[in-house]
């Protein structure tokens, strides 16, 4: 069941301000621009897992996907570091559970591991070209194909980069 949100009166000449759609307090952002989308930051990490999320959301989770991820994660820690029960530890459980599953329809998908991936780093940066090359060497030694899934892990990272 839908609830409408109150909405502040304003003059109908007047914009719409940040506030007014968001409970915010303090200072509020002097443009609309999204954070990273206007600096020279680039495509963070977690929204390059993200993107996977949705080009290839219905792929189940395979070695060379878990492995990526475990790179991915890795290099957005800043290091060899990867999280007990972080994004790289539930991608290798989705190919334990999947390697057991005999239809397709049953496994754990891309989807499921890196939706929302960017609240599920701990920390994030801005895909570089070392890590894209890191995160393609993972998935190539896992997995059973010459090449990278087209629109995975490693070809999501390339692009950002």
């Amino acid at each position: 069941m839908n609830q409408r949100q109150p909405i502040r009166p304003q003059a109908a000449d007047q914009a719409v301000d940040y506030g007014d759609v968001f409970g915010v307090t303090g200072a509020t952002p002097s443009s609309p621009t999204p954070t990273g989308a206007g600096d020279q930051s680039g495509i963070t990490i977690g929204e390059a897992l993200e993107a996977t999320a949705i080009s290839v959301g219905d792929k189940p989770v395979d070695r060379g996907d878990a492995a990526a991820i475990r790179a991915a994660e890795a290099r957005a820690a800043g290091g060899n570091v990867t999280q007990r029960s972080g994004l790289g530890a539930k991608a290798q459980a989705a190919v334990n559970f999947n390697d057991r599953v005999a239809y397709d329809y049953n496994k754990i998908t891309i989807s499921d591991v890196l939706s929302d991936a960017s609240a599920k780093l701990p920390h994030d940066k801005a895909v570089t070209s070392e890590d894209a090359d890191g995160v393609r060497g993972a998935e190539l030694s896992n997995n059973t194909e010459a090449m990278p899934t087209p629109g995975g892990v490693a070809d999501t990272m390339a692009t950002a980069a």
